[in-house]
């Protein structure tokens, strides 16, 4: 998925001072200290104890899975991180279908997608900053600059299996734990629907290995495992996996290899991802050596959007497994 590790290791005497002059033109009720606006609660973050506003309205998020967890409690941010240059951002795989991110401001410093710009967030006012520490750092270097912005908190972020609680540690900071618990129990609904539709298919996930291929370029593949975003929605399906897809290399979740090792990507089913990060993928895979696979000598591989499957979130997880149940059901063409 996309890295949003890296933040800007010092920031300019004229950003910093430009942040906070524009913090002091925000509207009432939001700006640095919570209690302008109204009552306020102490909540606990990556960062220790703070406090934020008890209804805060202007959220700013830095993290697009944070993004995803914030529509999926119902509220909609005023500034969030993204994808310059991209028609919508970036943002698709991390809002609800149906909805547009494009009047949200993007609080990203151009051409880099994962630097902070710091003036950009403090125009949006927000009364509330949610962002991540993750094991690289995250928006940790640029905490006191972000607190002189507004209240902010940051949440843990250790790597893509952070997805499932993340929803959750989005919640307690809004207070908004019941609204998890739906949404919690609307993915664990999905995964029990498609697991009576694909027994009406009559397809056995236990019996059926599902490779997972990233196309990363026109060298490269990588095979996801099942610590990976979508190994983890594929294995709450109960699909199989092959072999040499159960365990990543060098502290990751996937398995990089060269296209000369392609008959590593084989299985029962296959699904391509390919996506923004790669847009010279092809569209179909009988040519070359795709066409030694017998997942492609039996129509049985697909393609699907890695912007979505490698998205680390609900909306993301929901759009899996309805890819992966349409083409088990006959109801998706494979790419051949």
């Amino acid at each position: 998925m996309f890295d949003l590790t890296r933040v800007p290791r010092s920031l300019g005497v004229f950003a910093l001072a430009g942040a906070l002059a524009l913090t002091s033109c925000s509207p009432e009720g939001t700006g640095s200290d919570p209690g302008a606006g109204g009552p306020t609660r102490v909540v606990e973050g990556a960062n220790g104890a703070v406090e934020i506003p008890a209804s805060p309205e202007r959220i700013a998020v830095l993290w697009r899975p944070t993004l995803a967890a914030l529509t999926q409690l119902g509220h909609t941010p005023v500034a969030t991180m993204g994808s310059p240059g991209d028609p919508d951002h970036g943002l698709a795989p991390f809002l609800p279908e149906g909805v547009d991110g494009a009047g949200l401001t993007l609080v990203t410093s151009s051409p880099v997608e994962d630097d902070v710009n710091v003036e950009e967030l403090a125009t949006a006012a927000p009364d509330l900053i949610i962002g991540v520490s993750t094991p690289n750092g995250g928006q940790a270097e640029l905490l006191d600059t972000l607190e002189a912005i507004a209240p902010t908190v940051l949440l843990e972020w250790e790597g893509t299996g952070s997805w499932r609680g993340h929803l959750e540690e989005v919640a307690r900071v809004l207070d908004a734990e019941d609204r998890a618990r739906e949404a919690v129990a609307a993915y664990d609904a999905a995964v029990e629907d498609a697991r009576a539709d694909l027994a009406g298919a009559g397809v056995d996930p236990a019996g059926t290995e599902l490779s997972l291929v990233r196309l990363q370029s026109g060298t490269e593949i990588r095979l996801e495992t099942p610590e990976s975003f979508p190994g983890q929605v594929v294995a709450d399906l109960g699909f199989a996996r092959p072999e040499g897809q159960l365990a990543g290399e060098g502290g990751t979740d996937f398995v990089p290899r060269g296209y000369e090792n392609l008959d590593q990507a084989d299985g029962d089913v296959v699904f391509v991802m390919a996506g923004s990060g790669y847009p010279d993928a092809p569209e179909t895979f009988s040519d070359g050596l795709w066409g030694s696979l017998d997942a492609v000598a039996d129509g049985r591989i697909y393609r699907v959007d890695h912007d979505f499957w490698g998205s680390a979130n609900h909306h993301g997880a929901h759009r899996i497994i309805g890819d992966v149940t349409a083409a088990l059901t006959g109801e998706a063409e494979p790419a051949v």
